[in-house]
């Protein structure tokens, strides 16, 4: 009796393996087939897509809109350029906006410095000497990264809830228990029951969901542009390359003006890590999105696009000398005269 109770429950125990692993199968092939909606701009028209090869022969997919002077925007780990969708059109109005995918392959002897080498090689395939540089996340190290690399080439830096280095320190309920299951279940059930365990993990504020008013914008953002269709081996990488580095050390050389943007709400990164940035920065500012959470860009990105232009208007008018490219100190305005591109 107890041995074929045991080869009973040895059987329910490989059934269910096996219907996981049909399931997460089937899941798989479905990422793997979504197609991101594309970037569209104020007349509803999708801007079109452009392909550099970076000098390894990796490829990948860009924008480059409107007209002025250049911003380039920088995603985080999961690294599509989509997820600036809201950012473009409104930024493009005024600048001219350049922003490509994360390269999706790594070699095994590449640092966090290729990141950072790739802006660079896309700013000249655009013919882009100097540019502000906006970055996401991950995206703001690999800015905070190319300032340090290529100081000439940087107006302005825009880092939104970003890091210097990565630690463990905040491990916690949130990080080790509730954000792999909010991420399994975004990742790999029926997109159904993904958005409705998606809207509870926005009203505790796991992962990269938060409560604000725009959460629903997170949740799309998961289940058709962010996670879903990148690996999590592939961004995994991504960040494989910053733990090797720390940038702290280095952020008191940065002599551009800084803007330091975080979500109110952001559990997923500990609040010192862009407080690290802050005070490490000379003359860095800091803009807090009231409600949101990691994606602030996201979740209220008219707050978002606001307090970034605002702050490009004023950093170019207190910079801008008439007639000249250098400030009323002496520095080199990030911001000089100059013909639309």
């Amino acid at each position: 009796m107890a041995r074929s109770r045991r080869v009973a429950a040895a059987g329910a125990v490989a059934a269910a393996a096996a219907l996981m692993g049909g399931c997460v199968a089937w899941a798989s092939r479905r990422n793997r087939r979504l197609v991101r909606p594309p970037v569209v701009g104020p007349d509803g028209v999708p801007y079109p897509c452009r392909h550099l090869t970076y000098s390894d022969g990796v490829g990948a997919e860009y924008l480059d809109v409107g007209r002025g002077i250049p911003v380039v925007m920088l995603p985080g780990a999961d690294g599509m350029k989509e997820t600036f969708r809201y950012q473009i059109p409104a930024f493009a109005s005024r600048h001219r906006v350049i922003v490509a995918d994360v390269r999706d392959r790594l070699d095994p002897d590449d640092t966090f410095d290729r990141l950072a080498d790739d802006v660079a090689e896309l700013m000249d395939d655009r013919g882009v000497g100097s540019a502000v540089l906006m970055g996401q996340s991950l995206g703001g190290a690999v800015a905070m990264r190319f300032a340090l690399r290529y100081p000439e080439r940087v107006r302005a830096l825009v880092v939104s809830n970003s890091l210097t280095h990565v630690t463990l320190e905040h491990v916690g309920l949130n990080r080790t228990g509730l954000i792999p299951l909010a991420r399994l279940t975004s990742r790999y059930l029926p997109t159904p029951a993904s958005r409705a365990l998606a809207r509870i993990w926005s009203r505790v504020g796991v992962w990269v969901y938060d409560d604000s008013p725009g959460w629903a914008n997170v949740v799309d953002y998961v289940l058709w542009t962010g996670p879903r269709t990148v690996p999590s081996s592939v961004s995994k990488g991504r960040v494989d390359l910053f733990r090797q580095v720390d940038l702290r050390s280095d952020l008191a050389l940065i002599r551009v003006p800084t803007l330091v943007i975080h979500g109110e709400r952001d559990t997923y990164m500990p609040p010192h890590w862009w407080r690290d940035i802050l005070s490490a920065v000379p003359g860095a500012r800091s803009v807090e999105i009231p409600e949101t959470g990691h994606c602030s860009h996201i979740s209220m990105p008219g707050a978002f696009n606001r307090a970034v232009l605002q702050w490009l208007r004023q950093t170019a008018a207190s910079q801008r000398v008439p007639g000249a490219s250098r400030s009323s100190t002496g520095r080199s305005s990030p911001f000089p005269e100059e013909s639309p591109t």
